[in-house]
């Protein structure tokens, strides 16, 4: 269990003297000296207000079973505690015979995560629109009547320049209308577009919160920076929560937090016991050394260094999503869960697009 990130920077010395033959003024010059070495060290790290332990899981998705791969889940707590779960997903072809690579696929839970419905897609690319290629790593909120779903989008065959789009349907199963740049419904547009570089990953992976009248938008980057080094970051904007057409009143807020070596895609949501906003993600993806991290914010904007999410968790993990409210909050009086896709190592490598799903419950410990 992680109970506080260790504290890695060396501590100043109590003075005291060193002699009979020492006199007043060198001890307080000694004194003074470790006073304002100790005023100009690095700062302490800051200490977790809570530890993230996993408890034993199960599997909510069998690749040798279902087909290729569920990952990227996110997942809703109703008030009965019933579950709603959206996945990214194996695409196919599309109305016109175009293979389409990903699309969002819906299941849901009466049994807090026991058993589960059958598949059902729920959202497809839209043939020659911006999102043609693939929709995936969905991220859901319900406000007020609707429900809300962000995904990865892509028009480009070779995968790059993705973007953020959301669409918005009556039920968590839809049918759901996209975004179009003014409105809801027709030709789909990004909700936050990519420009350039041309040739990098881009947008993509969004999560929300709803916190008072302020939608919070998490996302990733993908890209190079000013000297052409690889850069991936969590970033973060927010728009008004009540606000109908609120896609188009995103602001940009910046960069939420820098990312760990293959760490992908942050799932975000506002924990009312402790007061914090509180991301998770996966770090060392799709490797044997992969492993979860959480983070806090008191802000929303700027987050903390990483900790581990300790417990009996599957390895070769990948693109968690951890449970909430329908408005993006954790309850912790009723249970609560991350799920995260892995591979079995059944096949060889990392089993690439052969993932199962897996759920664990979870506990905070102060």
């Amino acid at each position: 269990m992680i109970s506080a990130i260790l504290d890695t920077f060396p501590q100043p010395r109590y003075c005291k003297p060193f002699s009979r033959a020492m006199g007043a003024t060198a001890i307080l010059g000694m004194c003074a000296l470790s006073i304002l070495l100790a005023a100009f060290s690095p700062a302490r790290a800051e200490v977790p207000p809570f530890s993230v332990e996993a408890q034993p899981g199960w599997v909510i998705f069998d690749a040798k079973q279902g087909g290729a791969y569920h990952y990227g889940p996110s997942l809703i707590i109703n008030p009965d505690g019933s579950i709603d779960a959206w996945f990214a997903s194996p695409g196919g072809p599309g109305p016109g015979g175009q293979n389409q690579w990903d699309w969002i696929r819906y299941r849901h839970s009466a049994d807090a995560g026991r058993t589960w419905t059958q598949d059902e897609v729920v959202l497809k690319p839209t043939e020659g629109s911006r999102d043609c290629q693939s929709v995936c790593d969905p991220g859901a909120i319900k406000m007020g009547a609707w429900y809300y779903l962000g995904v990865t989008a892509v028009e480009d065959p070779k995968g790059n320049d993705n973007e953020v789009f959301v669409c918005r349907g009556a039920k968590p199963d839809g049918p759901f209308e996209k975004w179009n740049g003014t409105g809801w419904g027709g030709s789909p547009q990004p909700m936050l577009p990519f420009r350039s570089p041309p040739d990098v990953w881009g947008l993509g992976e969004p999560s929300f919160v709803a916190k008072g009248a302020t939608l919070f938008i998490y996302y990733t980057r993908n890209d190079r920076d000013e000297k052409g080094k690889p850069r991936s970051v969590t970033l973060v904007a927010t728009a008004p929560a009540n606000d109908p057409n609120w896609p188009a009143r995103v602001v940009p807020m910046g960069k939420a937090f820098d990312r760990e070596e293959a760490e992908d895609s942050a799932d975000v949501k506002f924990d009312d016991t402790y007061g914090l906003f509180v991301a998770v993600s996966s770090a060392m993806r799709l490797t044997p050394r992969s492993h979860l991290n959480y983070r806090w914010s008191k802000d929303g904007i700027h987050f903390s260094g990483p900790g581990r999410i300790t417990g009996p968790l599957m390895t070769f993990a990948h693109n968690m999503g951890i449970s909430g409210t329908p408005d993006g909050h954790i309850d912790h009086a009723k249970k609560n869960f991350i799920a995260y896709a892995y591979s079995t190592g059944e096949r060889p490598g990392v089993s690439w697009a052969y993932w199962s799903t897996y759920l664990n419950p979870i506990t905070f410990t102060p």
